[in-house]
């Protein structure tokens, strides 16, 4: 819980937005690893706008 906590913050600062902001936009962002013939494949969700401009505030992220 305190570690969640830390890393809100640290975002908030970083990004000059709200927890409640960066939850919203950052919440769809997901992956999922399948098995497909014994292969695994990872998919991962794309970066919205909003999402994308908010991890570009973030300079140890920058070029993600």
């Amino acid at each position: 819980m305190f570690a969640a906590l830390a890393v809100a913050r640290y975002l908030q600062e970083r990004t000059g937005v709200t927890i409640k902001r960066l939850v919203h936009a950052l919440r769809p962002l997901q992956s999922v690893t399948l098995t497909i013939s014994g292969q695994q494949v990872t998919a991962h969700s794309r970066l919205t706008a909003d999402a994308e401009a908010l991890l570009d505030k973030i300079p140890d992220l920058a070029g993600h």
